[in-house]
């Protein structure tokens, strides 16, 4: 599980985790609005088949307004009766992301077996939140989904689930990102795999790798001054879509402050892998920053950061920033594109994964 606090600071070789707290619910109801500022459950047309390494993804972002909350993760049967139970304590909120794989936790009311998949029927996850020192609920979420032997499953239950965009929250980096998708001539009938490779193009071609911090003169790419209707337009549009559930905000400082490489176009390493992951999950794509060493053939190893995204229920590695620096050099575009990790490994030391 992954639980992501609000501010990441984004280095090379670490990346810090949030924990979260617990409750007690009483009942499946959910809200809009509130605390839990969204919530989604990523599950295919046909349901959820657990086996195979397929999981179902559980996503929200909760806004304690750094006051200390306990937080529980719920699955509850059609009977109403939870077989799954996750609880945190002491939460000081954030981005939740939790893998489940299907199998009830150890103590449930069900007296499900833990050993043995959850059984097929109608099933609804729910989050709530509790302050610490109250005894009532602050808000609560939930969602229905089914459990079915005729679903997908493994890999492809993965690429069958219905994947949310992920967005910053921050209004002018989601807006650039918006407009760079569109340049990019990415739309939502594609594939995944075409999704990202033109993403990676895109940036191979625009994006420029520079050491910003060296002085020089940039060309601003967008106009946000002047684009401020615009902006607030589109971003009454994803606070609505996130509500829904149609969307996720993930509110990563590390991410929004990337906002003034993507209004100019230029970075190094740890600005285009930031970027590319927006880029990415802003179109439903999973992806990620490894962080580590680049191995050059003359036996240095300079610090580096590159993406890896799922596409197809597979994971793949992409280094957008060896690719822009070397772009037109001999080597040809789609150089460092979709690597296997064995492959990325011959050419990239890993140290942390987020």
């Amino acid at each position: 599980m992954k639980i992501k606090r609000i501010f990441i600071q984004m280095v090379i070789v670490s990346l810090a985790c949030l924990a979260f707290g617990i409750s007690k619910p009483k009942d499946v109801s959910a809200q809009q609005g509130g605390i839990i500022e969204s919530f989604s459950v990523s599950v295919g047309n046909a349901g959820f088949c657990p086996g195979n390494g397929n999981y179902l993804r559980i996503k929200a972002y909760l806004n304690t307004s750094y006051q200390r909350a306990d937080i529980c993760l719920r699955i509850y049967n059609a009977s109403g009766k939870y077989i799954f139970e996750k609880k945190y304590q002491n939460s000081l909120g954030g981005y939740l992301d939790y893998k489940w794989k299907g199998k009830p936790s150890k103590k449930n009311e069900a007296k499900a077996s833990v050993k043995k998949y959850a059984k097929k029927g109608s099933y609804t996850a729910e989050v709530s939140v509790v302050f610490k020192g109250q005894s009532e609920f602050a808000d609560q979420k939930s969602s229905e989904f089914v459990i079915s032997k005729k679903a997908p499953s493994g890999k492809k239950g993965i690429s069958s689930a219905v994947t949310v965009p992920i967005l910053t929250g921050n209004a002018e980096v989601d807006y650039m990102a918006e407009q760079i998708c569109k340049e990019a001539k990415i739309k939502s009938s594609q594939s995944d795999d075409e999704k990202v490779r033109r993403i990676y193009h895109w940036m191979t071609v625009h994006q420029k790798h520079a050491h910003y911090y060296e002085g020089g003169s940039y060309k601003k790419y967008f106009r946000l001054a002047s684009s401020k209707k615009k902006i607030k337009s589109y971003q009454k549009k994803t606070d609505a879509l996130c509500q829904s559930g149609s969307l996720i905000y993930n509110h990563d400082d590390s991410l929004i402050r990337r906002a003034w490489h993507m209004e100019h176009r230029v970075g190094v390493c740890t600005d285009n892998a930031a970027i590319f992951k927006i880029l990415c999950n802003h179109v439903g794509i999973e992806a990620g920053i490894c962080s580590g060493y680049y191995l050059n053939r003359n036996g240095t190893k300079p610090p580096h950061s590159w993406n890896y995204a799922i596409v197809n229920g597979s994971v793949y590695y992409y280094d957008v920033d060896v690719e822009i620096q070397n772009y037109k050099k001999g080597q040809g575009d789609y150089y460092w594109y979709k690597k296997t990790k064995a492959k990325a490994k011959l050419t990239h030391k890993f140290v942390t994964t987020d």
